[in-house]
């Protein structure tokens, strides 16, 4: 009987030093979720007070427009945890995102163990694929290998902020208005060769048949018209007149010339510590993300 008391004890002491240590990674670490400026907690010191006002003021809008949460957290360091297990529990913890619709993204930057990820809530990952988040961190990461943390850190939360208004059809230029350090930026699609067949495969196909008629009308391979055809068009056979029309030119002038307004409104609205306050909605993750060093 004795022996098994001691056996029990033992077990005891060996569940609560788990269960300890356990909490020490899986809580402790994690700071606690914010009840001001929630969006914005900037511990290592990484943002200038501009950018942190518009971020803190365009986040607030965004949840006030969507229910979706876009928040920044830089840290000193994780402690030796990886940042992906850091960025998920700090994510889960925090409650990020709207409960019902789990639409919240986590950028965390931890500055001396030169890492970053970005963390995607499952209802914005048709929006931010994993594809859309290291393409944004590369782009951040591209301002970090010059030491500039603070437009890094701002060019990731407006590629961030652009997506999250795409998926829900808001119009930028409402969010934007007002800002002063944090520049509106859209991420550029990369061209796929399969894009490029769309266009160019129909009327490849249509001149490939035009030429096979053409070779039986006329008795001549295709081969031979096709070289016919560039020698008549480098020759300038197919030219029309030089002379200029009325309009001079036609459609020339400013036709592709760039033109737009800025999105900014000009008014500079203040955001202090008064926006943000309150709490997360109870959102968790689980959409993916991408991680990166630098």
């Amino acid at each position: 009987m004795k022996n098994q008391t001691k056996i029990l004890g033992f077990m005891l002491i060996i569940v609560l030093l788990v269960g300890l240590f356990s909490l020490n990674a899986y809580g402790l670490e994690i700071p606690e979720a914010p009840t001001e400026d929630i969006y914005v907690q900037d511990y290592a010191s990484m943002l200038s007070g501009e950018v942190r006002d518009d971020m803190l003021r365009m986040s607030n809008a965004l949840k006030e427009t969507t229910t979706a949460e876009l928040v920044v957290v830089t840290v000193p360091s994780m402690d030796g945890r990886p940042v992906e297990e850091y960025a998920l529990n700090l994510f889960r913890q925090w409650g990020i995102g709207s409960k019902d619709q789990r639409n919240g993204v986590l950028l965390l930057v931890a500055r001396d163990d030169r890492e970053a990820r970005i963390e995607v809530g499952y209802g914005l990952e048709g929006a931010i694929n994993d594809a859309k988040a290291g393409a944004i961190l590369d782009k951040m990461i591209a301002y970090f290998r010059v030491d500039d943390y603070n437009e890094g850190i701002a060019t990731a939360y407006s590629l961030l902020l652009n997506e999250i208004l795409v998926e829900y059809d808001v119009d930028a230029d409402v969010i934007f208005e007002g800002a002063r350090a944090v520049t509106p930026i859209t991420l550029q699609n990369p061209v796929l060769i399969t894009d490029i067949f769309k266009v160019v495969g129909p009327l490849l196909l249509i001149f490939i048949g035009i030429m096979l008629v053409l070779s039986r009308v006329m008795g001549r391979g295709p081969f031979w018209l096709i070289a016919l055809l560039l020698r008549n068009l480098s020759s300038g056979r197919y030219a029309g007149p030089t002379h200029r029309g009325p309009m001079d030119g036609g459609f020339g002038g400013g036709f592709w010339t760039g033109h737009g307004s800025s999105p900014f409104g000009g008014s500079s609205r203040g955001s202090g510590s008064t926006i943000g306050r309150g709490k997360f909605g109870g959102g968790s993750s689980g959409g993916g993300g991408a991680s990166r060093k630098w």
